[in-house]
C-alpha cells in the first residue's frame, strides 16, 4: 500500500510540475481549452443548470492567432496585431536572461514598486480615439445585390472572422481612406433598404444620402417596462454638431409606432431647429426587438429628406485568446483567471455571465458598435468604436472607446447599476483588429502599464446571436 501512495504522489507531483513554467518573472501556460463546439454554459451558482446567455469558448496557451489569417481562404499579408512583436513566441525555448547592470531593475515581471503591493492609480489616457471617419461621395458605395452566405458559414465559428471570401452587409457609407461602414449581421435588410432608396427620384436621393452622411451618431434606449423609446441622434449642420431627440412607445411585433420630436432624452438636450418626426417598429420574425428599425423624416429649407437607421442589441457568443507567456502583473493575473474560468466553465463567480453587441447602422452613412461583457461578480468590460472594414478582406486597425475613460456615444448607454469597474480599468489600449461585416469582431486588448511588468495581451471574438427577421417587404418597413 505505502510504495503505492509512493508512486501517486510522484505522478501528481509531475503533473503539478508540467503545468506551469517559470522563468524570469514570465509564466508560460500550456493547458488548452476543451472544445466548445458542441457545448452549452451553464450558470453553476444557481444551481438549477439553468443555460447561460452567452457561449464562451477560447484558447490557453499559444501564441494571439493573427487576425488576417484566421480564415483558411486568407490570402492578405498579415496585419500585426498592436505590439505583438512583444509577446515571445511561446513555443520557443526559454532562454536565460542576461543578468541586470548594477542599480537597474531586473526586468519584466519583477514588481519593483515600493506602494506594499497597492495598485497605483490609473495613468491619464493621452491618446483618445480617433474621431468617427467622415462619409464621402469621392468613391461610390459597393454594388448593391442578394449576396447569399456559403453554405459552411456559422455565425458562432471564430474562425470565420479572418474569411476573406465572404460578402460582408454594407450601410453604403465609404469613408475618405476607401473603408467601408458594415452591418453587424447576416441579413439582407440594409441591401432591401438600399435598394429601395434607389428606386426614388434623383433629386429625393440626393438629399436621402445628403441627409445620411450627416449623421455621426444614433442611440435608441427602450423602457422594458412601459415600451418607451427614445431615439438621439447627432447631425452635423455645417460647423457645428446638433442633436435631435424623438420619442414614442414602441410595439412589438406589430406595426410601426409614431416618433415625435422632444426636448430631451439620452441624457442629451435638443439642440436642432429643423423639423424632424420618425416611425420605429421591432423586426424579429418572434415578435421581439433584438432588431429595430428607425425611419427619420428630416426637414431643412428646401427639402426633405428620409433616412433608416438600423439597430441591434443582442447576446454574443465570445472567444478568447490567451497567450501561453505572460508575466507576474498581479492585475493581469486575475483578469486572465476570469477569463479561463469562463472558458474551462468553473464554478467561480469570477467568470463571464454574459456578452452583448449592441450597434447602430444609418443607410448610406456611418455605423457603430458597443461591446460589453459582465461577470458573474459584476465586473463590467465595455469597448466601443466605428464598424470599419476593407471593401476585401477583414483587417483592420482601428482605436476603441474604453468605458469610464474614453467618452463614446453607444457607451453612453451601458447602465452602470451594480456594475463594477476595477477590471476595465486594467486595460491599457483597445483596438478592433477585424471585422467580417456579418456581426464577428475580433478586439486585440493590452494591459495598462504597471510599475516594470509587460503589458500583456489578448484577444477576444465577438460573435452576434443571430435572429431571423420578418419578411423584407416594402409593408413591413414603412
Amino acid at each position: 500500500m505505502l510504495p503505492m501512495l509512493h508512486k501517486h504522489t510522484i505522478i501528481t507531483a509531475a503533473l503539478m510540475a508540467s503545468l506551469s513554467l517559470t522563468a524570469c518573472g514570465s509564466k508560460k501556460d500550456v493547458l488548452k481549452a476543451p472544445d466548445q463546439t458542441s457545448q452549452s454554459g451553464t450558470d453553476a451558482n444557481s444551481g438549477n443548470g439553468q443555460k447561460q446567455d452567452t457561449k464562451t469558448g477560447g484558447s490557453i496557451g499559444g501564441g494571439l492567432g493573427n487576425p488576417s489569417t484566421d480564415g483558411k481562404n486568407n490570402t492578405e499579408p498579415p496585419l500585426p496585431l498592436p505590439g505583438a512583436t512583444d509577446l515571445p513566441d511561446p513555443s520557443a525555448p526559454v532562454q536565460p536572461k542576461p543578468a541586470p547592470a548594477p542599480g537597474k531593475s531586473q526586468g519584466q515581471g519583477q514588481n519593483t514598486n515600493t506602494n506594499n503591493g497597492s495598485v497605483p492609480q490609473s495613468p491619464s489616457d493621452s491618446a483618445k480615439p480617433a474621431p468617427l471617419p467622415p462619409v464621402t461621395s469621392e468613391k461610390p458605395a459597393p454594388d448593391l445585390g442578394t449576396n447569399p452566405l456559403p453554405n459552411d458559414y456559422r455565425s458562432d465559428d471564430a474562425t470565420q472572422v479572418g474569411r476573406d471570401n465572404l460578402t460582408k452587409r454594407m450601410t453604403g457609407g465609404v469613408t475618405a481612406d476607401g473603408l467601408v461602414y458594415t452591418s453587424s449581421s447576416t441579413d439582407e435588410l440594409l441591401n432591401f433598404l438600399r435598394a429601395r432608396n434607389a428606386r426614388v427620384d434623383e433629386a429625393t436621393r440626393q438629399a436621402n444620402m445628403a441627409a445620411a452622411a450627416s449623421i455621426l451618431s444614433a442611440k435608441l434606449t427602450v423602457d422594458g417596462m412601459s415600451g418607451d423609446a427614445i431615439v438621439t441622434l447627432k447631425i452635423q449642420e455645417g460647423d457645428s454638431t446638433k442633436v435631435y431627440n424623438i420619442a414614442g412607445s414602441m410595439n412589438d411585433g406589430g406595426a410601426a409606432s409614431a416618433l415625435r420630436s422632444v426636448r430631451a432624452g439620452n441624457g442629451e438636450k435638443s439642440t436642432g431647429t429643423r423639423s424632424i418626426e420618425g416611425t420605429i417598429k421591432c423586426l424579429d420574425l418572434d415578435g421581439g426587438c433584438t432588431n429595430t428599425y428607425v425611419r427619420v423624416k428630416l426637414a431643412s429649407q428646401d427639402s426633405t429628406a428620409r433616412v433608416g437607421v438600423i439597430f441591434r442589441n443582442s447576446a454574443a457568443d465570445v472567444h478568447i485568446s490567451l497567450p501561453g507567456q505572460y508575466s507576474d502583473n498581479p492585475e493581469y493575473l486575475v483578469l486572465r483567471e476570469f477569463f479561463r474560468n469562463s472558458i474551462l466553465q468553473q464554478n467561480s463567480e469570477n467568470r463571464i455571465k454574459e456578452a452583448r453587441m449592441s450597434s447602430f447602422e444609418v443607410l448610406n452613412g456611418r455605423s457603430g458598435v458597443a461591446l460589453t461583457i459582465k461577470g458573474m461578480n459584476s465586473q463590467l468590460l465595455g469597448f466601443a468604436g466605428p464598424l470599419l472594414a476593407p471593401e476585401a478582406g477583414t483587417g483592420v486597425n482601428i482605436n476603441l472607446s474604453r468605458i469610464a475613460k474614453d467618452n463614446d456615444d453607444t457607451l453612453d448607454l451601458i447602465s452602470l447599476n451594480s456594475s463594477k469597474l476595477t477590471y476595465q480599468n486594467w486595460i491599457g489600449d483597445a483596438r478592433m483588429v477585424a471585422n467580417n461585416g456579418l456581426g464577428q469582431v475580433k478586439i486585440a486588448l493590452k494591459m495598462r502599464k504597471r510599475s516594470t511588468f509587460a503589458q500583456d495581451q489578448f484577444a477576444i471574438t465577438f460573435m452576434r446571436k443571430i435572429k431571423p427577421l420578418v419578411e423584407l417587404t416594402d409593408d413591413n418597413l414603412k
